[in-house]
């Protein structure tokens, strides 16, 4: 069911209202239009502040207490977005032009003829939706931007918000894929508080995402104290191995420095495990038409992991894999 259109009417002029509710008797019955008055600047500010909600005002200019462009400029100063025609006397045109300065959308002049009234009503009602759908689109585009920036750099996320169809369709691609996750996390998250494990959790993922991000590298998956990234999407070049591998020692350099300010404050050193593999890959967008979803699949993205299990049998933070050794190694001359 659709809401009727809230219109606020200040005027002072005691017939004012009996007109208004005379003119818009059908549309008022079938609630179309909800009217509610004000006699001055003041009493619509106050209507303002009890209804933010309200889409439309028909406003005088000529009133005690707070004049109609008074008002237009409080609602300016005071960032309250309503519309306003204004209804004021043919004679009145320098007023008119001022109040069309100071963010009026249109006029009428006294005596009110009803039925240009309603066709300015109307048309001021039909701006203001069209102006709340282009604000729900680009608070939908805003979301969609920030939630982009979550997964991907800053330099790709201009890219990938500019177009329909940012990653194309499901395609195969060679790339580095980079697996972390911190040594021994159950068994850390165990003696902790629900809240602080989540706070760590948050804090891992903001430095290390930090580090991939500035290598190039796009995130893939936040997996709880595990990350998948990759490196080559949306477009693969000669160089992304040696991005990943890169990008694994500042992971490591990043951690070192946590470590010392974990240290400080009299927390547990942590310690993290890198694969890294380079290798072919389908990758694409698995989502709805609502959400994206963005997937990279295969074996590389399977042995990567395998060699990330692989720092703890082997002592070491990270496990590199020949492919990633030898596309480096092509890029010499």
């Amino acid at each position: 069911m659709v809401s009727s259109a809230k219109i606020l009417a200040v005027d002072d002029e005691p017939d004012f209202e009996l007109l208004i509710r005379q003119r818009f008797r059908r549309q008022i019955r079938d609630e179309e239009f909800d009217f509610r008055f004000a006699h001055h600047g003041e009493e619509a500010l106050t209507a303002l502040s009890a209804e933010p909600d309200i889409d439309l005002m028909l406003l005088d200019i000529n009133m005690p207490v707070m004049d109609g462009l008074t008002l237009l400029n409080e609602l300016r100063e005071r960032q309250l977005d309503v519309q306003a025609i204004i209804v004021s006397a043919y004679g009145d045109m320098t007023n008119l032009r001022t109040a069309m300065n100071r963010g009026a959308f249109d006029f009428v002049t006294k005596p009110v003829d009803l039925r240009d009234l309603e066709i300015t009503v109307r048309k001021g009602l039909a701006n203001v939706a069209k102006l709340r759908e282009m604000d729900r689109q680009r608070m939908a585009a805003e979301r969609a931007r920030n939630n982009l920036s979550r997964y991907f750099s800053p330099n790709l996320v201009e890219l990938l918000a500019a177009q329909d169809e940012p990653l194309g369709a499901g395609r195969r691609e060679t790339v580095a894929v980079l697996f972390a996750d911190i040594v021994g996390f159950t068994r850390i998250a165990e003696v902790m508080a629900p809240e602080d494990v989540l706070a760590l959790l948050r804090e891992f993922q903001t430095r290390m995402t930090s580090q991939i991000f500035s290598s190039g590298g796009t995130v893939d998956q936040y997996m709880g104290d595990g990350i998948l990234a990759v490196f080559g999407v949306p477009t693969a070049s000669s160089d992304d191995a040696a991005k990943a591998l890169n990008c694994a020692k500042m992971m490591l350099d990043a951690l070192e420095r946590w470590n010392e300010e974990r240290r400080e404050q009299g927390d547990a050193r942590l310690d993290i495990g890198i694969g890294l593999n380079y290798g072919p890959v389908v990758l694409g967008d698995v989502g709805s038409e609502h959400s994206m979803s963005f997937a990279v699949i295969g074996d590389t993205v399977n042995t990567a992991a395998r060699l990330q299990a692989l720092t703890r049998s082997l002592g070491t933070p990270l496990v590199v894999g020949d492919a990633v050794v030898r596309a480096i190694r092509a890029l010499s001359p």
